[in-house]
C-alpha cells in the first residue's frame, strides 16, 4: 500500500501528521536528524544581553536554542523577527513578542523586508548559508552570526531503514534531511519538500518526482504530500 514517511521528530511533525490523517493518508515517523549545540552556543546568553536592534530567528529549531540561551541570560528584552509563523509560534509560546514576520517564509524575504536599520544578531545552524547576512549587510545592517546548533544524521535501526525502503512519499523538511536519507538508504521515493531549497536538494540527490508548495507552510506541504501519495495510484 505504501505510506508517507515523516522525517522530523514526531512533535515537530504533529501538525503535518494531523492533516495527512484527515486526508486519509497513512504515514510513518522516521526522524532523520538530531541537533546538538554548535560552537557559538556557550556565548549566546552573553550576546543576548548586549542589546540588538533585531534578533533574527530563521527556524523553529533556532528558536528553541535561542529560548534556552535567553533563559540563561536572565530573559533580557529582545526585538525579534521570525522567518515564518511556525517559528514565531515557538517564540510566542514562551511569552515573547515577535515584531516582524515576512509575507513569505524564506530567509531572503525576511532580509529584503526587515524594517529599520542597525545591529542584528542571527543565531543559526552551522549549515545555514550566508545569503541572509549578505542581503542584510547590503541594506546597511551590521550582522553578527552565531552558529548555536549543528544538525547531524541520526543512526537508524534496521526497522527504520526498512520504512525508508517502503515509502511511497518522503516528506523532507530540510537539505540536511535529504542528506541523511541518502546516507541511510538507497531508496529514492517521491518527495514532498517543505520548500524550494529542500526540493532542489532532493532533485540533485536523485529523488523523483519532487514537489513543494508555492508558499511554505504546513498546509501547503500536506497538500503536496497528499497529492503525490494519491497520484501514485493509492485509493483514498
Amino acid at each position: 500500500m505504501g505510506y508517507v514517511v515523516l522525517t522530523r521528530d514526531a512533535k515537530k511533525d504533529a501538525p503535518l501528521a494531523r492533516r495527512l490523517e484527515q486526508a486519509g493518508v497513512p504515514f510513518r515517523h522516521v526522524p532523520l536528524t538530531e541537533y546538538a549545540p554548535g560552537p557559538d552556543r556557550a556565548g549566546l546568553p552573553r550576546r543576548l544581553r548586549e542589546g540588538w536592534d533585531w534578533v533574527v530567528v530563521t527556524s523553529p529549531t533556532a528558536a528553541r536554542f535561542l529560548l534556552a540561551g535567553w533563559d540563561e541570560a536572565g530573559r533580557p528584552p529582545l526585538r525579534l523577527a521570525a522567518v515564518g509563523r511556525g517559528t514565531a509560534r515557538v517564540l510566542e509560546g514562551a511569552g515573547l513578542e515577535v515584531g516582524f514576520v515576512p509575507e513569505r517564509a524564506y530567509g531572503r524575504a525576511l532580509a529584503d523586508a526587515l524594517p529599520g536599520a542597525g545591529r542584528v544578531l542571527w543565531p543559526t545552524s552551522t549549515l545555514a548559508g550566508s545569503e541572509l547576512a549578505e542581503t542584510l549587510a547590503t541594506r546597511g545592517f551590521e550582522v553578527r552570526r552565531l552558529d548555536v546548533y549543528l544538525t547531524r544524521p541520526r543512526v537508524l535501526d534496521a526497522g527504520e531503514r526498512a520504512l525508508l525502503e517502503g515509502a511511497a512519499v518522503a516528506a523532507l523538511g530540510s537539505p540536511s534531511a535529504v542528506r541523511a536519507w541518502v546516507e541511510a538508504s538507497g531508496a529514492r521515493s517521491a518527495v514532498a519538500a517543505i520548500g524550494r531549497v529542500t526540493g532542489e536538494a532532493a532533485c540533485a540527490a536523485g529523488f523523483s518526482p519532487v514537489r513543494w508548495p508555492e508558499d511554505p507552510g504546513v498546509e501547503g506541504w500536506a497538500l503536496v504530500a497528499r497529492d503525490l501519495y494519491f497520484g501514485k495510484g493509492h485509493v483514498p
